[in-house]
């Protein structure tokens, strides 16, 4: 083939032609709805020119994947149209045979991840040089979609200046945000917890919090999808957005090379610290530094030729940060020198069938050494990731129905122990004029979470007709292993406290003026949740311009408790979608859209393995008799409290060995899952040749929470019902309950009217949660063409309601079921306004110059506006809570009237007090966060072989926009807290990434 031209200029590289291809005949960068295909491949679709359809009716067409010889072979229908299902990503030649006679139909036609690649026509046009030379290939519409998302493929990562995640892949998609406490992201006002990762069609996100995932480096990586709305029945268990990734194959020939990428602190840009109204220094983003380096070395081919091939990556990295804690002497080293492996085998068992294995390691596992003044204290040890395994297999088994099968495992890891832990005991001397931990470590607790996935899923798919019919099963069975116990060689931690003689405590007396509590809390246990779903999908070609896709699934969780038990289980939940498309032309230059669907969450395993049983807390009193001091083997001055005679009876909670009974006494017998509804209208349309203007209206609305709460209720009936149960706020709650007679009753407890007695005496009920998020997106894009790309999004919104989901940002408490929505009546009445996901505008700009054929300039704009500040004070006009942060400042009797003395003349209750709501955002807004990123790419040849050198600047400007700032007003009823609205938290500063790659 001969080398395709750019008018005006030399031959374009041809990874730049890469990514024009995948452009031209794949996915739109545009984030233009696309469909049709499974989690982790593709499809072709065609239809031949209407004056041929009678002649290639019932021909036989033939795909060929020039990489690796896969093929695959199918017959147009009565109406020239053909289809193949659930391919490979890759890029493939299609041909038909008619009378003996071999006719192109497309060469180099790429087929993207997620997405079907549409040929009409019988032209034998090469895609590669249509899409350069741009004489009849241009920007496309699939209009048979009503599925929104954007794709990358890895030449497009390679050449943005973009973070090597994919949570920062996300962060390209129009209607995406960072978080705001816990990082991660949020698709379209859903919290950072609410999402799914798939690499090859295993889910990798974390089952204990839904916050964060496994991992795969980019250079393992083939394309990734982000998908932000109105997507398939085929995926479920989110309500937020779905990040859709596979990884690389082996092909035919013979390669290997490496990459090395270094982020050196010298580079880095100085950061900003954040004061408070005394001017004292509360924050600081410049007080550590570090380096980053990584280096990948890769190798693929052929096993046996056109039949079974290999890929394989190991990635050793060598971080090192250090740094000191705000305001004192202490500093700290860290090093990280964790190393990814992963590794993929294909095998082409026939034309019709084939199976992929894959496996990689994302574990790693990181050392600080912290010392005082100069002097070694401790090093802290944290594992996190896992290893993953998954085995799919592919087959067509006549030419109407296809079957795809996988199984697979996925583990990740939280595990934190230190070395002063091991030898001390955690002593805290709460005395008056003491008040501080002694001894040599403040450790209280190892920490030891393991939590998995076993996975497995059936899809299938049919053609009838003018029908596609998907459906299949998913199933998943999530598990978390709690390993958490009490640090010091005894197991145990203490705390001594001021007491008097004749004192009473826990059914004894103190015999001396102090005592000692001992506690050991140590949780132990294996949580599982079974989720399981069935999906009917029918894409219906109602006309030549008109596609509906319709489908429903059909999702179910049990989580079990630590015997196994049920605890929080829901079934029947039943999720219906519709989505239509329309070429309005009829010509594919434009193209109307709508999608209105509902979609399920079932609840983290987070919840229930804090509160389905495995933990046990054992607290014993005791005399406190004075302390004793030892040196361990490493060197620490051990303090041990000597005690003496035990002080009444010893306080036991749980017991590591049972679960719960009685569920049906605390959990909601008429338990509702949490669902969001969704409804999107969209144009699209080619506004000249490549480019394209699209236009998005996107509603969104959350229903339900699974929350502990507490209530206080006297039932008719049945007497007093209090004490922490599991529900939906503000609905109905059903208990089966022994009541004040002895007989055991199904119980209804109206949550809106009744939830626990008010300030005034009155009972008070609870709202139910509500979260809405509308927006409106303008998109518009450029195909790379003429040496340049380009692409803008715009997108404002609005999120709005008193429930988060399941992460609570403004609290930081990120166990999903376990946020303060459900502990006070209080909390969600006054939580009701802009939530901490909201960014009103959003501007995203990204695009590539090509200076010349081995020189290329990258760039990446955003703007994004500041989420609301949400301030909070103590106590509430509802309930005589003062123990929570919530949405209201007392204003008056707000403290007890004392004399000169001290001594109190006029004490005061809640009902005393008035109160004034703090509004979300009444304090303002946080800054407004402006990022320009900056790449630049030159490749060239050494020896022979294709060597690429490239510098990514992150933060070009270095701003230093505030994204946190302190929003507690007060403390206490009236103490002012001195850091209110200091910031806490700022932009990255400036840095600089250095990447060298060759291949052989």
């Amino acid at each position: 083939m001969r080398e395709p031209k750019v008018k005006g200029s030399k031959v374009i590289h041809r990874q730049l032609l890469a990514i024009a291809i995948g452009t031209v005949v794949g996915v739109s960068a545009l984030n233009a709805p696309q469909a049709l295909a499974a989690n982790s491949d593709g499809a072709i679709i065609g239809t031949f020119d209407q004056a041929d359809a009678k002649k290639f009716a019932g021909a036989e067409v033939v795909i060929r994947n020039k990489a690796n010889g896969f093929t695959r072979t199918t017959k147009a229908d009565e109406d020239g149209r053909y289809r193949f299902s659930r391919l490979p990503v890759g890029t493939y030649d299609v041909t038909a045979r008619v009378n003996g006679e071999e006719v192109s139909l497309g060469r180099n036609v790429r087929v993207t991840i997620g997405t079907a690649t549409e040929l009409d026509g019988t032209s034998t046009a090469d895609l590669e040089e249509v899409v350069v030379v741009g004489q009849r290939g241009r920007l496309q519409i699939d209009t048979t979609s009503s599925e929104s998302g954007v794709s990358f493929s890895a030449a497009d990562l390679e050449m943005l200046p973009v973070g090597r995640s994919l949570d920062s892949v996300a962060l390209l998609a129009p209607g995406t945000v960072s978080g705001t406490a816990f990082g991660g992201v949020s698709f379209g006002g859903s919290s950072v917890g609410e999402n799914a990762v798939f690499i090859n069609g295993l889910n990798v996100s974390d089952v204990e919090t839904g916050i964060g995932a496994g991992a795969v480096p980019f250079a393992f990586l083939e394309e990734a999808q982000i998908k932000t709305g109105g997507y398939s029945v085929e995926f479920g268990r989110t309500t937020g957005g779905v990040t859709n990734a596979v990884v690389k194959s082996g092909t035919n020939e013979f390669k290997y090379g490496f990459a090395s990428y270094y982020t050196p602190e010298a580079l880095r840009g100085g950061g900003t610290d954040g004061y408070n109204l005394l001017g004292e220094r509360v924050s600081s983003n410049n007080m550590s530094d570090s380096d980053a380096l990584s280096t990948n070395f890769y190798a693929s081919g052929p096993i046996i030729q056109d039949k079974l091939f290999f890929y394989g990556i190991y990635e050793p990295r060598n971080n090192r940060s250090e740094g000191t804690v705000l305001n004192g002497d202490t500093t700290w080293k860290s090093k990280d020198d964790s190393g990814f492996w992963g590794g993929k085998v294909d095998w082409l068992i026939t034309d019709d069938h084939s199976l992929e294995v894959i496996a990689f390691s994302d574990e790693r596992e990181s050392a600080t050494d912290y010392f005082d003044a100069g002097e070694y204290q401790q090093t802290t040890f944290e594992e996190r990731g896992g290893q993953n395994y998954l085995a799919t297999y592919t087959g067509q088994i006549t030419d109407d129905f296809l079957v795809k099968a996988m199984y697979g495992e996925s583990e990740g890891k939280y595990v934190s122990t230190n070395t002063s832990g091991l030898e001390c005991n955690r002593v805290y001397d709460d005395r008056s004029g003491v008040d501080a931990h002694i001894g040599c470590t403040t450790s209280t607790r190892f920490d030891g979470r393991i939590n998995s996935r076993e996975a497995f899923r059936l899809d299938m798919e049919y053609a009838l007709g003018d029908h596609l019919l998907r459906f299949g099963m998913d199933d998943e069975l999530r598990i978390t292993k709690m390993d958490r116990l009490t640090t010091g060689p005894n197991q145990a931690y203490y705390e001594i406290e001021d007491s008097f003689p004749g004192e009473p405590l826990q059914g004894g007396t103190v015999q001396g003026d102090a005592y000692v509590m001992a506690r050991t809390r140590n949780s132990i246990g294996e949580f599982e949740s079974d989720t399981s779903a069935f999906y009917l999908e029918d894409i219906w070609s109602v006309t030549d311009n008109v596609t509906a896709t319709m489908g429903v699934r059909f999702d179910e969780f049990d989580t079990k408790d630590a015997a196994g038990n049920s605890f929080l289980k829901i079934d029947e939940m039943i999720s219906p979608r519709f989505g239509i498309a329309w070429d309005v032309n009829g010509d594919g230059s434009s193209k109307l859209f709508a999608n209105l669907g509902r979609y399920y969450f079932p609840l983290a395993n987070g919840l229930v393995a804090r509160e389905g049983g495995g933990t046990l807390d054992t607290r014993t009193y005791h005399e406190f008799l004075g302390l004793e001091s030892e040196t361990t083997a490493s060197g620490y001055t051990n303090v041990t409290p000597i005690l003496g005679a035990q002080i009444g009876e010893t306080y036991r909670v749980g017991n590591a060995a049972e679960g719960l009974d009685g569920t049906e006494a605390f959990v909601d017998n008429d338990l509702e899952a949490s669902y969001q509804d969704e409804l999107i209208l969209g144009y699209e349309k080619l506004v000249a040749e490549n480019w394209k203007l699209g236009v998005r209206g996107i509603h969104r609305r959350f229903h339900n929470a699974i929350e502990d709460m507490k209530i206080d209720v006297d039932v008719a009936g049945c007497g007093n019902v209090s004490g922490w149960v599991f529900a939906n706020p503000g609905r109905e709650l059903t208990l089966t309950r022994e009541c004040d007679d002895g007989q055991t009753r199904q119980i209804n407890i109206d949550l809106a009217k009744e939830q626990m007695p008010g300030s005034n005496g009155e009972m008070l009920g609870g709202p139910e949660v509500e979260r809405s998020y509308n927006a409106v997106e303008l998109v518009l894009d450029r195909q790379f063409m003429d040496q340049w790309s380009f692409n803008a999004a715009y997108t404002w919104s609005r999120s709005y309601g008193n429930y988060e989901g399941g992460v609570n940002s403004d609290t930081g408490n990120d166990i999903p079921g376990w946020t303060e929505a459900g502990d006070n009546v209080a909390y969600l009445l006054g939580n009701y306004g802009r939530l901490p996901n909201d960014r009103t505008h959003s501007f995203k700009m990204r695009g590539q110059y090509a200076w010349s054929e081995d020189l290329t300039l990258s760039a990446a704009f955003t703007m994004i506006s500041g989420r609301p500040i949400n301030a909070r004070a103590q106590g509430n006009p509802f309930t005589d809570s003062e123990s929570y942060e919530f949405n209201y400042v007392c204003l008056t009797n707000c403290t007890d009237l004392l004399d000169d003395n001290g001594d109190v003349i006029e004490e005061y209750s809640n009902g005393d007090r008035t109160f004034s709501r703090l509004g979300k955002g009444q304090y303002g807004d946080l800054d407004w966060i402006h990022s320009l990123d900056l790449g630049l790419a030159y490749r060239t040849q050494l020896a022979g072989n294709a060597l690429n050198m490239r510098a990514d600047i992150f933060n070009v400007l270095n701003s230093q926009g505030v994204t946190d700032v302190d929003e507690i007003m007060r403390y206490s009823m009236s103490a002012t807290n001195a850091n209110f609205l200091a910031p806490t938290g700022f932009q990255a500063p400036r840095s600089v990434r250095l990447a060298v790659s060759m291949d052989f």
